[in-house]
């Protein structure tokens, strides 16, 4: 409580840490030991706002609360109640031994202790993950070996997977082509090259300097009748079954 007419009040305490190896190791625990002495320190401003000091380090004030239980024992209605608490228990059994030394290397060495089982925890975890791994990999190994892949035979499977997994789209355009080729019943390319023979064949007889012309449209109607019946062919095999991808 801040006095009327004060700007705060300062309140401090100092304790001999000889009989509270608790607080002592608390103390080193959260690096705030400064020898054989603590000092607490709050500091109530008149708005109610307060600061806490440890050894003059400040600190919140859960801390110097925590601090405060190892320090000072009050003795009350319920003070029993603190005997249930494993930690309080932990400090009166180590007062009472009185190695305060031997209890912080005895604590070393568990921290040592429970890393180490951590650490092993962790690498037994990592062994399972190789193992396992590494049966995959025999696995896929040994299907590979059963396989026995030749020479080609990926680029040939891959090749046919392409085709059936566009057969839809190859057929339609493959019919689209044909019919502008040869099979459209208004206009193709056939019909149209056939009349174009039909007038060159006509200027022909009238200028024998033409023949070269007609000769070159005649081998196109060819090629063109060839790659339609090749077409059609094509469109006539093409597979469709969409299972064959499983």
């Amino acid at each position: 409580m801040v006095r009327m007419g004060a700007n705060r009040a300062d309140l401090c305490a100092r304790f001999s840490l000889k009989d509270t190896p608790a607080a002592q190791r608390w103390l080193e625990q959260n690096q705030l030991e400064d020898g054989r002495e603590c000092l607490l320190r709050r500091v109530i401003s008149s708005d109610g706002r307060s600061r806490g000091f440890i050894n003059g380090t400040a600190v919140p004030l859960s801390q110097l609360r925590e601090l405060g239980q190892l320090l000072i024992q009050i003795h009350g209605q319920h003070a029993h109640q603190q005997l249930v608490k494993p930690e309080q228990q932990k400090a009166l059994l180590d007062g009472y031994a009185g190695e305060y030394a031997l209890t912080q290397l005895m604590a070393e060495h568990y921290r040592q202790w429970h890393q180490s089982c951590r650490e092993l925890a962790q690498h037994q975890q990592q062994s399972q993950e190789r193992a396992a791994r590494a049966e995959l990999l025999a696995y896929q190994l040994k299907e590979l070996n059963e396989f026995n892949p030749q020479p080609g035979e990926f680029e040939q499977i891959d090749e046919e997977y392409k085709r059936l997994a566009n057969s839809g789209h190859l057929l339609s355009t493959s019919q689209n082509a044909l019919n502008m080729l040869a099979d459209g019943e208004d206009v193709n390319l056939q019909s149209q090259l056939y009349n174009v023979r039909q007038l060159i064949t006509e200027l022909v007889g009238m200028d024998s300097k033409l023949s070269g012309v007609l000769d070159m449209l005649e081998e196109a109607a060819i090629q063109i009748s060839e790659a339609s019946d090749e077409l059609r062919h094509y469109c006539e095999r093409l597979d469709l079954d969409p299972n064959r991808l499983f």
